[in-house]
């Protein structure tokens, strides 16, 4: 952005002089931690292979969807029907409560999953939704803690 700055001899003025395009437009210190954490992040995932993140993402949200539809009375799951056409994010709304109250509720037993309208408004607008709630899974999550956020919504619809 600024390449310098500087006082004049009698210090009455301040003289800046500005970087040439594109470094005059990048403000601050540029995320050099950001990028050495994403080779990593990218190294990590290619030692596990990326058919084997798919392949576990796709258990973990097959099992979460079963789960949450054989033992909830009051959830409704959105999203495609088909497994291949899912990912790791499940929405889901609970009958009678919000899902900030469902979100509120799982921080309470440490299970930390997202509420409100998840940069998709007019999706939620054409469902005729106030907001939803959203559970995500990957790699670092097991089926224990799809048992776990199951008896938390169990314990939720007897509010």
């Amino acid at each position: 952005m600024i390449k310098e700055v500087a006082f004049s001899q009698d210090k009455e003025r301040c003289d800046i002089s500005w970087n040439d395009p594109p470094w005059k437009f990048e403000a601050g210190t540029p995320n050099i931690c950001g990028g050495i954490a994403l080779n990593a992040a990218v190294k990590y995932l290619e030692q596990i292979g990326m058919d084997e993140v798919l392949k576990h993402e796709r258990m973990l949200t097959a099992y979460a969807v079963e789960k949450m539809q054989t033992c909830c009375n009051k959830v409704t799951v959105y999203g495609p029907s088909e497994l291949a056409s899912k990912c790791g994010i499940i929405p889901f709304t609970v009958d009678g409560l919000s899902s900030h109250d469902v979100a509120l509720f799982c921080d309470n037993y440490g299970v930390m999953i997202r509420s409100g309208f998840h940069c998709a408004q007019p999706l939620h607008q054409m469902l005729k939704l106030q907001s939803s709630a959203r559970a995500s899974f990957y790699i670092y999550n097991t089926r224990e803690e799809i048992d776990r956020f199951a008896e938390i919504l169990r314990e939720i619809e007897q509010l």
